[in-house]
């Protein structure tokens, strides 16, 4: 636990990094990954223990500035690229890794790297899923959870519904690769897979429903908040033997009992399915 907690302390410091290095473009920063859900879910009835080494930032090029270059601001603010060269990928003065990434829907043309002139277009890596971010996220307060760091700042910060589509894809995409009709288990996550059931369990199905059908009805997110829908069918409601829902169950191996986490996540992936599809307007 004590392992954790240093984690946690060390990748909200490295956040607080990167949005002041990126201050000038904070109404352009989201707030994704762990750390968004964690923020949301904090009182979530789980026995695996909150847990994450990085911080993952979306941004949206529809407001970004042209001044000052996301590259330079990061190298100001101390940071510096990742040595194993993927865009995006930079580290914070102590070493943490700090993701900033682009929605697919709005990243241009490339295969990992994103067309953002005049930023260094390895500034940043395309992702595909975080289009829901965009459509819903909020403003939230975020604190160091070091008592030595007395900062806060106000960040934009990715709504359950915009989290769940980017961890559906996410999970999905890398249990079906490459079109595979079987699962392909090499690259998944348990953890990612529970992560999402964190929130399922911490946020109630019809506001969760609803936020999930503004990313449905939003052009900017429809496409894939549809693919993450079908993955949540898939990979959770379709029962406890489901990809994902054994998946969460198995996270809790040594901390609680995962049959029944199991059966909780299929049961909450259904009902918020009937929710979803009973909730969206007709095309």
């Amino acid at each position: 636990m004590h392992g954790d907690d240093d984690l946690l302390k060390q990748s909200r410091s490295a956040l607080l990094d990167a949005m002041e290095a990126l201050d000038a473009h904070r109404e352009s920063v989201i707030l994704v990954g762990a750390q968004a859900i964690y923020l949301h879910t904090g009182q979530a009835p789980v026995a695996l223990a909150e847990a994450t080494k990085d911080s993952d930032l979306a941004l949206d090029l529809r407001g970004l500035a042209d001044d000052p270059l996301v590259e330079e601001a990061m190298v100001r603010g101390g940071f510096d690229r990742d040595p194993n060269g993927q865009p995006g990928a930079w580290l914070s003065p102590r070493g943490v890794p700090v993701d900033l990434m682009v929605p697919e829907r709005i990243a241009g043309r490339g295969s990992r790297s994103v067309t953002m002139p005049p930023h260094d277009r390895r500034a940043a890596r395309r992702t595909r899923g975080l289009e829901g971010a965009l459509v819903d996220n909020a403003v939230l307060i975020v604190s160091a959870l070091d008592p030595a760091d007395a900062r806060s700042a106000e960040i934009r910060v990715a709504g359950p519904a915009g989290l769940l589509v980017a961890k559906l894809h996410k999970l999905g995409e890398r249990a079906y690769a490459a079109g595979a009709a079987q699962p392909e288990s090499t690259r998944l996550r348990d953890k990612d897979a529970h992560d999402i059931y964190r929130i399922l369990v911490a946020i109630r199905t019809s506001e969760l429903a609803a936020s999930f059908c503004a990313t449905l009805e939003d052009e900017l997110s429809a496409e894939v908040a549809s693919e993450a829908l079908d993955y949540l069918e898939l990979l959770f409601a379709a029962g406890p033997q489901a990809v994902g829902a054994a998946m969460a169950g198995r996270a809790e191996l040594l901390a609680g009992d995962p049959q029944q986490v199991a059966v909780s996540a299929a049961a909450l992936a259904e009902d918020l399915v009937s929710a979803i599809r009973g909730g969206q307007r007709p095309a």
